[in-house]
């Protein structure tokens, strides 16, 4: 495990590390992981962060260069950057239709603006500004109540 983050009342925590998976953990309800997040490219994640100002979001950065955004509240398979990710190629100039997942700069580090609409994304000796989208910083009623419903009919944790 690299990194983790208390989050909100349910005390959930991501995880993340080498072994190309994020993990989310409620270490009031178990000792062991809830579920795994793996990387549909096999590259290892090197950073995870919740969303400052959106309970159910948090964002991943991977080695093959891209950032995955999830919403727990929306779903816990899928993120909502899609399958493929959010290549930073797309930003910096490169043809992501021609560049490989090889040639891809990995990246190191996120970091959330304060108020949620931005995200620094750190790739060797460049760091690129993301805009996110509405649908990503504002919150749409109880998101913690979301998470913890689709946790509880999924059966992974108990009341």
């Amino acid at each position: 495990m690299s990194k983790g983050f208390l989050r909100g009342a349910g005390g959930l925590l991501v995880t993340t590390g080498v072994d190309w998976s994020t993990k989310l953990w409620a270490p009031g309800y178990t000792d062991a992981p809830l579920m795994s997040f793996l990387s549909n490219s096999y590259d290892y994640m090197s950073d995870v962060q919740w969303s400052p100002v959106h309970p159910s979001v948090f964002a991943t950065a991977s080695s093959n260069g891209t950032v995955n955004i999830w919403n727990l509240a929306a779903s816990l398979d899928q993120p909502i950057s899609g399958t493929e990710g959010i290549s930073i190629d797309e930003f910096s100039g490169a043809d992501s239709a021609t560049a490989s997942s090889s040639s891809r700069q990995g990246l190191n580090r996120l970091k959330w603006s304060a108020d949620g609409r931005r995200m620094a994304v750190a790739s060797g000796d460049k760091m690129h500004v993301l805009g996110v989208g509405e649908d990503v910083w504002k919150t749409k009623g109880d998101e913690e109540g979301k998470v913890m419903n689709n946790l509880l009919s999924r059966g992974l944790i108990q009341e």
